[in-house]
């Protein structure tokens, strides 16, 4: 199976909010206006009291709606600052029943429920749209993707640069069982290859349930024969996208470093555990 064919779902949804999104955009610029260009006509209509602050406050109201439409037109993901005016909203128009229509105030109170509820349920579909998506990084080594592609695929020695890793066992040539290490505790999964091009690209996924894994690595030749332009994407479960793109850095960063120079450099601070000077120990002392 392509791992194209499998990212397809979250495109849809990506599309789906971004268009709920942009409608409640629409609906923030048109409200705002109407605010700005016809407060005492609107305080008529929604029931609030018709004092002399009330234009000044409308009018204050509707900057800010019309802030959050731009806003949401400028990046749909902000539209969780809706919530922010859903809240202001609210408070105004209870403290509007004080002297206010309350014949009107209880629909105008409905009607910012219901579009309350619109824009929760837009920033979640954000937010779902947003862990949805594949972590992706990538890197320039210094090797033939050939060669970048060799040293990959060989399952075996992927925990040379992988840190969370602990082994990785090929069980056919397709099939691997992996052990890494986890704030939880110690994962382990079975993985199978779904599509490869020796010497382009590995697709895998995980056949755990409990491990929603799958990933790509592609090789490409960097332009100006400066070596392989190495891309990794992984789709991982919600929760893990919070330490898993600094991991894929972190892994690609070491295999370029095993690729050209043989082996993972590390700092002396990084490799004497506690505290300890600056200068690197006298030759056969350990500290």
């Amino acid at each position: 199976m392509d791992i194209q064919t499998q990212t397809e779902g979250p495109e849809i949804a990506d599309d789906r909010a971004q268009r709920l999104a942009k409608g409640l955009g629409v609906f923030s610029l048109g409200l705002g206006l109407a605010e700005v260009a016809a407060p005492r006509a609107l305080a008529r209509l929604i029931g609030v009291d018709q004092s002399a602050a009330t234009p000044w406050i409308l009018r204050a109201l509707g900057a800010r709606e019309i802030g959050h439409g731009l806003g949401i037109f400028a990046r749909p993901k902000s539209v969780w600052t809706r919530l922010i005016g859903d809240a202001i909203d609210v408070a105004y128009v209870a403290w509007a029943f004080r002297d206010g229509k309350r014949s009107r105030l209880w629909p105008t109170m409905g009607a910012l429920a219901a579009v309350g509820a619109l824009d929760v349920l837009a920033t979640l579909a954000a937010k779902r749209s947003e862990f949805s998506k594949p972590v992706t990084s990538s890197m320039t080594i210094n090797r033939s993707p050939e060669e970048c592609y060799a040293r990959w695929r060989n399952f075996s020695q992927l925990p040379q640069f992988m840190r969370y890793l602990e082994s990785v066992t090929e069980l056919d040539e397709r099939r691997s069982h992996w052990v890494a290490k986890s704030p939880i505790g110690v994962l382990e999964w079975d993985a199978e290859i779904t599509a490869e091009l020796p010497g382009r690209s590995i697709a895998w996924q995980s056949v755990s349930p409990h491990m929603p894994l799958r990933g790509r690595v592609t090789f490409e030749a960097a332009p100006g024969g400066r070596g392989t332009e190495i891309c990794v994407e992984m789709q991982t479960a919600p929760f893990a996208k919070l330490f898993t793109r600094a991991e894929v850095n972190g892994d690609l960063r070491r295999f370029k470093q095993v690729l050209e120079t043989g082996e993972v450099v590390v700092s002396d601070a990084t490799s004497v555990p506690g505290l300890h000077p600056a200068q690197p120990a006298p030759q056969g002392v350990r500290r």
